[in-house]
């Protein structure tokens, strides 16, 4: 929590101005020497998110100071939610609600994968109240075999299966969720897999709880997935990973982590599997809160083919 807060001008009708951020380097250093902070002897930024102009000025206030990183401090404290911060990842979930109730609506053989994303801004816009920006993958089909992106000109087709995996940020927080829809009547072969896929994020629900290591969540869901020949071992990306300020924080469920569930952390789990057979892909993603005596799941849309 800041001590205090100092607004930045960044238009005015009196004065020009086209240098703001020279303007809050001023700022920062007239609010220390305000606080008399004349004699110091260490201090810390985080380098990654501190703009060069703002490091100089403490430089400039403290030429003898030793300056450190503080990047791996904040990324720790980071990974822990409180509860506020949770709520605001909640507020970017309902916004993922409002977009697929728009998306199941609205798909069908024949529309373009932009007229689906219109839908589902416009959802989000009514459900914000405001314009907030629909991010996420919107690949149908078999562009969603190793694609994602934006929504392109690309026609729906029979028997498509629809991937949507959306993360919005209305006050810097990020959701990250994930639903597979079937354009009609899904296959045995997609019903299949949905099954199978939706058994690989149950695997991983009943694994974490605190103390677990991410990357043997990541290699149980990944052996399992590939011990099912019509995967064709596809499921080739992370198995989920933390979520909040940025949309991909720790833990990270990649079978390089040294990442530990700890009770706050927020996550995603999100298995997948993709091949032509199914005529694309079929990606489930839900968002976690560890609790000390187990997971809460903070999406409860329902994963309905």
């Amino acid at each position: 929590m800041a001590s205090e807060i100092v607004a930045l001008e960044t238009y005015s009708i009196q004065r020009s101005i086209t240098e703001p951020a020279h303007d809050a380097a001023s700022l920062l250093a007239g609010v220390l020497q305000k606080k008399h902070v004349a004699v110091v002897s260490r201090y810390a930024v985080e380098t990654e998110a501190t703009s060069a102009l703002a490091a100089n000025t403490l430089d400039r206030l403290w030429p003898k100071a030793e300056s450190c990183d503080a990047t791996s401090t904040v990324l720790r404290l980071r990974k822990r939610k409180d509860e506020d911060e949770i709520a605001e990842i909640r507020a970017s979930l309902r916004l993922c609600a409002a977009a697929y109730r728009a998306a199941r609506a609205t798909i069908a053989e024949g529309l373009t994968e932009i007229d689906v994303y219109n839908a589902m801004q416009a959802a989000v816009t009514c459900e914000a109240g405001t314009s907030v920006l629909l991010s996420g993958d919107f690949a149908c089909g078999e562009r969603g075999i190793r694609a994602g992106g934006p929504p392109t000109s690309r026609r729906i087709a029979a028997h498509d299966l629809y991937i949507l995996d959306l993360f919005p940020a209305p006050a810097l927080y990020f959701g990250d969720t994930c639903r597979t829809f079937a354009v009609d009547a899904a296959t045995d072969l997609q019903h299949r897999a949905w099954e199978t896929v939706r058994e690989a994020i149950q695997l991983g629900e009943a694994a974490i709880k605190p103390g677990v290591c991410a990357k043997d969540v990541y290699v149980m869901i990944k052996d399992f997935l590939d011990s099912h020949d019509f995967t064709e071992n596809s499921f080739w990306h992370h198995a989920g990973h933390g979520i909040g300020h940025h949309g991909h924080e720790a833990p990270r469920l990649i079978p390089g982590s040294v990442d530990i569930f700890e009770p706050g952390d927020v996550f995603t789990l999100e298995p997948g599997v993709y091949t032509q057979s199914l005529h694309g892909g079929i990606r489930l993603e839900d968002n976690y809160v560890v609790r000390e005596h187990g997971l809460e799941n903070l999406f409860d849309f329902p994963m309905k083919l």
